[in-house]
């Protein structure tokens, strides 16, 4: 059975104009251009400290949201506090870029063991540079994360539907 939770949900909102960076910068709290230039703005929204980077080319990303009508709710709030400010942006579009879930299942052998007897060249166990099996499915393009906790992370999708489905097919494999 699935106890799949959506943990993180990457979106990009698209305006009909660039951004003017250092506009945004001097009018919005909580901004700030990162150590390695002024290529983006990033922004933490309050109170629920929600990721935000703004683009000169008028679009900026969102993270953290865990439910569709979340990104749209943020979405929301960030051009609420753009209009406070006299910036003018008007939305084009939201896409979702990627949505990551979690599942759990019950693992019968270690992950040493897991990876010999599957015997898949997009799988790979490097337990000295990271503490999981990583599942690269290049076709449907989604990754898993499995851990020797039996928890897996999905990445790569933005179709919830299409992930469950997929995942019972990986969870079938490493059974």
């Amino acid at each position: 059975m699935l106890i799949l939770e959506i943990v993180n949900i990457v979106a990009i909102a698209v305006m009909h104009e660039p951004f003017d960076l250092d506009l945004i910068s001097k009018r919005l709290e909580d901004t700030e251009f990162p150590s390695s230039g002024p290529k983006w703005l990033k922004m933490r929204l309050k109170p629920e400290n929600y990721y935000t980077a703004f683009y000169k080319s008028g679009k900026f990303l969102i993270t953290g949201a865990k439910n569709i009508d979340k990104v749209n709710e943020i979405v929301q709030r960030v051009l609420g506090k753009l209009k406070d400010a006299n910036i003018n942006a008007k939305l084009k579009n939201i896409k979702i870029n990627n949505i990551v879930l979690m599942d759990k299942i019950e693992l019968k052998q270690s992950l040493d063991n897991l990876i010999i007897s599957i015997d898949d060249p997009r799988a790979s166990y490097e337990p000295e540079q990271f503490p999981g099996m990583i599942y690269k499915d290049k076709e449907k393009g989604i990754n898993y994360l499995l851990f020797s906790s039996g928890k897996i992370i999905i990445t790569g999708t933005t179709d919830i539907e299409l992930a469950k489905k997929n995942l019972e097919d990986f969870k079938n494999m490493i059974k």
